[in-house]
């Protein structure tokens, strides 16, 4: 540009870009003006230094400098899309929009401490830099300065959807936690958390006795024995089942004549073990849509839990058996439905990185929803055949899954809502803070609450007590409860108490016909 007698830009980018190049373009004498006019305003260089006037050189301070030799990683997650565990971490390009405050959710554990660690980009940074150290060995890579730095993520997938460069630190954290686990052990709450499909699998048939431990004070030794904090409550236990429920259900309420197909409901932990009454309203939902509802009891737990605390092996068994077990009624067209957000779109999410050389876990993935994501891809179509009370529904405030925000958002909520009749505004919140278990861990108390008072909480105590509460996510639901007092309902009871009395579900297409629908739509 400066043989050519033009210029190096147009009224901006003369930061840190060119600054380096300013006294070629403008001329000594000019360069020395703007030093002057810079020494009169400034003259301690506490403004905005190094920009225009004696400016570093474009190569020093390079975040990829000719010594960068990051250790390779062999990861148990599939990273290939990434280019690897270190080109996942190198996706962030610093554009710091993880740092706001007002608005969606990311970063919740930054919007809370306001601390440049606890950013996606902080974290990153401390990845990039662990696996850059000159005299790094593979085996320090899982040090605690870095967990440290990992901590207060929520593994919300915020991120992989708000940061420009789509970086899914959740993925990354679950793979660092693995290798962590690998090196220091894994603790017994870790453990615990991790397969609580298990834990509430044994803990169901003793459920009076179970929940007399957890919820009563005569628990509260064992419940600090595993870190959880002393305020919270574990959700409650029940002896009678879903799929003890079901069965009943099934055995008085037969499969009516006239059905549009078959449905597979993924009875999640705990819609089984702990609120029954979600697993029937997604029943009653689907077979009022005209369903034939499936329930596959060999499915395992979905490995959520297990990937939030790094148990990468466990997850993997977990997902093996169910597409082993769900991926044949996937292939054959028959949705999946699901009630917890997490764990459904775990099948779509993350099996194909636990899976990735599976050929059914794309179908699996194309095929699994979110009970209101399904319904109102149906009610899209014209095809979803229930007939709404026909009076106003109610007032409800609904809050979205962080999952579910991510990777689908809350129209389908709204527009389903909205179309039984309901008038939903959606919160406008981020993260709850709950996480999962992160919320019950006593280290972790505080954060999780603050990360709730930043917009949610408020939201709530604004809204009317006569404005029904709809949540997505159990942890969520736990998360609003106790730290509002205010009742909630899941989606799914919300819908299934607007089907009218005399509703009758009858075909009004040929299933060809509601398939080709579907697929355009």
């Amino acid at each position: 540009a400066h043989r050519f007698g033009g210029v190096m830009s147009g009224e901006h980018g003369d930061g840190l870009q060119r600054s380096e190049l300013n006294e070629v373009i403008f001329g000594a004498d000019l360069y020395a003006a703007m030093r002057e006019f810079k020494g009169i305003f400034d003259p301690q260089g506490l403004m905005n230094p190094g920009k225009v006037v004696d400016a570093p050189s474009m190569t020093r301070n390079l975040r990829y400098g000719p010594k960068y030799r990051p250790v390779q990683i062999k990861t148990k997650l599939d990273f290939s899309a990434e280019g690897g565990f270190i080109g996942a971490v190198e996706m962030c390009n610093g554009a710091a929009v993880c740092r706001k405050l007002q608005a969606g959710t990311m970063c919740p554990s930054y919007m809370a401490t306001k601390d440049e660690n606890d950013t996606t980009r902080g974290r990153a940074n401390a990845l990039r830099n662990a696996l850059a150290g000159e005299i790094l060995k593979p085996a320090d890579f899982a040090n605690k300065k870095t967990y440290e730095t990992l901590d207060l993520c929520l593994s919300c997938k915020a991120c992989k959807t708000e940061c420009p460069s789509s970086v899914d630190m959740a993925k990354i954290k679950t793979e660092f936690l693995a290798h962590y686990y690998d090196k220091h052990g894994t603790p017994l709450r870790a453990r615990l958390m991790g397969n609580i499909h298990t834990v509430s699998k044994f803990a169901a048939p003793i459920a009076p006795l179970a929940n007399l431990a957890l919820r009563t004070p005569l628990g509260k030794p064992g419940m600090a024995l595993m870190g959880v904090h002393r305020e919270r409550k574990l959700s409650p236990f029940v002896r009678n089942t879903f799929v003890h429920r079901w069965h009943r259900y099934r055995k008085h309420t037969p499969v009516p004549n006239v059905t549009r197909g078959k449905i597979v409901y993924f009875h999640d932990t705990f819609a089984t073990y702990n609120y029954p009454r979600i697993g029937l309203a997604a029943v009653k939902l689907l077979e009022a849509a005209g369903f034939e509802v499936i329930v596959e009891e060999r499915r395992a737990c979905c490995g959520r839990p297990m990937l939030s605390k790094g148990l990468i092996d466990a997850a993997r068994k977990s997902a093996r058996r169910n597409v082993s077990v769900l991926a044949p009624y996937a292939k054959r067209g028959i949705p999946i439905i699901g009630t917890e957000p997490s764990c459904i779109l775990t099948l779509r999410d993350e099996y194909k990185d636990l899976l990735p050389n599976d050929p059914d876990v794309a179908a699996l993935g194309e095929n699994s929803y979110m009970i209101d994501e399904f319904l109102a891809k149906l009610e899209g179509t014209g095809d979803l055949g229930i007939t709404w009370k026909e009076s106003t529904g109610p007032e409800v405030f609904f809050h979205g899954h962080c999952h579910q925000k991510a990777l689908i958002g809350v129209g389908p909520s709204m527009a389903i809502m909205g179309a039984a009749g309901c008038r939903p505004t959606e919160s406008g919140a981020g993260c709850c803070g709950m996480a999962g278990s992160f919320g019950y861990e006593a280290e972790h108390y505080d954060v999780s609450q603050k990360i709730g008072e930043e917009r949610l909480f408020p939201a709530i105590e604004e809204t009317s007590m006569d404005v029904q509460l709809s949540v997505a996510g159990v942890s969520c639901r736990q998360q609003i409860e106790h730290f509002t007092g205010r009742s909630t309902r899941h989606i799914a009871e919300v819908l299934a108490s607007r089907i009218h009395a005399d509703h009758q579900w009858y075909p009004k297409r040929t299933a060809a016909e509601v398939d080709a629908a579907l697929a355009a739509n």
